[in-house]
């Protein structure tokens, strides 16, 4: 085998390269498990000598991972922290001395004191901790934001002293860490200040064509500079979110650059031009065993992605595919979804998974169906399709359309979705089958 060139032994490498859990587990039910695979030849190889670890490190990295530090980071500075800074105010370190004059010097300015009975409660400031701040980081409250870990510098200098940047064509940004700051009113700059320097940090040592985004709701709407828009996200119980975002080749992304005069922002959905996205928000079967689960809001993170790219995105960086993918959501959820991508004016290809899959076993399980009605389940399915298909019978595409729905793998599924396409063609509309769930609309 030492004998082989280097050409062989990359050939050889290339037959244990498979597609990595992230893209195999984007269609299964969120969980923070997406990137964890036990079968993994590659990182095998890469043990057995140098020589084919300089072989193989090219492929090796070519799906990376990142996962959010799970260290609370941040501190709300109110009075009463304040007061115990100043009884301890001998050991702080300079960063908290900093913080303990600047807080003196607004308390001064306020119309409040810090004795009185209102301001006890009252959030000053959020301060990050840094290192040495013992006082701060002993804290009782301190608070988690999205940050990157201490590692990912590390990574990114191995990244740029291997060359690995045009090699990575997938990274993974995942947490199961949740946003719990949504209803403090000076949260949000510290938040927004956080997620676009996590952001920055990313994009400028690495540049993937395909990012995925882990996360429970609340953190998610977080990294998207965004809300959930629902306050019934409780009656859901949905414990993480997919967001899958893919960006054109780097000689599209400068034509882009030069043809559109838009500004990019700091939020994820404008860092680069990307013509995909893939939602996957899980399952809503909780839901129906509330009352009235029909006038239930599931989050509307996705909607809201899409009505700010209506707004704000010029068709050369807009979308050209979509995908969303839950398991029973309600038909209202559907609608609402559709009614935001209708305005999105360059979609080429359309894909709904709205069934468990073959994989998910959820309505088999009678502790996670609860007391829901599988009637009521499978009535919000058929509504959800019927919805879809008045949205290919009145969407506009500019070239040839294509709609897949994944549901259709399921063969007592897919008789009910050819019937809902076979009534587009019977209404003059040119949806042809070209396969299984797959059709295509003559432009």
């Amino acid at each position: 085998m030492e004998s082989l060139p280097n050409e062989l032994l990359i050939q050889i490498a290339s037959f244990l390269d498979r597609d990595a859990p992230s893209v195999i587990k984007i269609f299964h039910e969120p969980s923070t498990d997406l990137t964890i695979s036990e079968d993994q030849p590659l990182k095998a190889l890469s043990r057995v000598s140098w020589r084919w670890r300089k072989i193989v490190i090219p492929i090796l990295f070519r799906f990376a991972r990142l996962e959010l530090d799970r260290d609370p980071q941040w501190v709300p500075i109110d009075a009463k922290l304040l007061d115990n800074m100043q009884s301890n105010i001998g050991t702080l370190s300079t960063h908290e001395m900093q913080i303990y004059l600047s807080m003196r010097n607004k308390l001064k300015t306020s119309t409040f004191s810090a004795f009185d009975k209102d301001f006890d409660d009252l959030l000053v400031e959020l301060c990050r901790i840094q290192d040495g701040d013992h006082f701060l980081r002993s804290a009782p409250f301190t608070q988690w934001l999205p940050h990157l870990p201490k590692t990912f510098d590390a990574f990114s200098q191995f990244v740029s002293d291997y060359g690995l940047k045009k090699h990575i064509q997938s990274l993974v940004v995942f947490t199961d860490k949740e946003y719990e700051l949504q209803h403090v009113a000076r949260a949000d700059g510290s938040l927004y200040y956080a997620v676009s320097n996590l952001w920055n940090q990313i994009f400028s040592a690495l540049d993937p064509p395909r990012f995925v985004v882990a996360a429970p709701p609340a953190t998610l709407a977080g990294l998207l500079d965004s809300s959930m828009l629902s306050a019934d996200v409780w009656a859901f119980e949905m414990k993480c979110h997919y967001l899958e975002l893919c960006q054109p080749g780097s000689g599209e992304f400068r034509r882009h650059v030069e043809d559109c005069d838009r500004q990019h922002g700091h939020s994820l959905i404008h860092l680069r031009p990307w013509t995909h996205i893939r939602y996957n928000e899980g399952p809503s079967i909780t839901a129906y065993s509330t009352y009235e689960f029909h006038l239930k809001q599931s989050p509307k993170i996705l909607y809201l992605l899409l009505a700010r790219l209506c707004k704000e995105a010029q068709d050369c960086c807009n979308i050209r595919s979509f995908s969303f993918i839950a398991v029973f959501p309600l038909s209202t959820n559907v609608v609402t979804t559709l009614r935001a991508l209708q305005k999105v004016r360059t979609l080429r290809s359309v894909h709904f998974q709205l069934a468990p899959g073959e994989e998910n076993k959820l309505i088999d399980e009678p502790w996670r169906v609860g007391r829901a009605q599988l009637s009521d389940l499978w009535l919000e399915w058929n509504g959800s399709y019927s919805a879809i298909a008045r949205f290919l019978r009145l969407y506009e595409f500019q070239e040839e359309g294509e709609f897949m729905s994944s549901d259709c793998n399921l063969h007592y599924l897919a008789d009910n979705v050819d019937e809902k396409l076979e009534s587009l063609r019977e209404s003059g509309i040119a949806w042809t089958k070209t396969g299984t769930g797959k059709w295509k609309r003559e432009s």
